[in-house]
């Protein structure tokens, strides 16, 4: 009787190579939400100028400039101002690190498999 295989390897391939790609996507929608600011209100000038600061800096992680602005229109003017003070803490996520320690680990993996499958796996320097 001939064995099939439960799963095809060219779908692994492909499950693995998109989930590397999502993985390597920036997550602007899951940043933690900031505390409420406990300082007065910001003046006018104040205001644009962190506005301005905030979507600029949204605009450089990669995001929509309609998107960046209704984000920025969704917020009080207290937590504007915080967002403006913390900045340098905003982050897209993603990164070509993990994305490379995902393949090695992955590699490791196939390798493993293969050996406990009765399969020589052979390196050469």
């Amino acid at each position: 009787m001939v064995r099939r295989p439960l799963v095809r390897p060219g779908v692994v391939v492909l499950v693995l190579s998109w989930a590397i790609a999502l993985g390597c996507l920036p997550h602007v929608v899951e940043s933690a939400p900031l505390p409420p600011s406990t300082a007065a209100p910001a003046e006018v000038d104040e205001v644009a100028l962190e506005t301005r600061l905030v979507l600029a800096q949204l605009e450089a992680l990669g995001v929509d400039r309609a998107e960046a602005r209704a984000r920025v229109a969704a917020l009080s003017d207290a937590e504007r101002h915080e967002l403006a003070l913390r900045l340098d803490e905003l982050g897209a996520g993603g990164s070509a690190a993990a994305a490379l320690a995902v393949v090695i680990v992955v590699g490791l993996l196939v390798v493993l498999i293969l050996e406990l499958m009765g399969r020589r796996v052979i390196s050469r320097p």
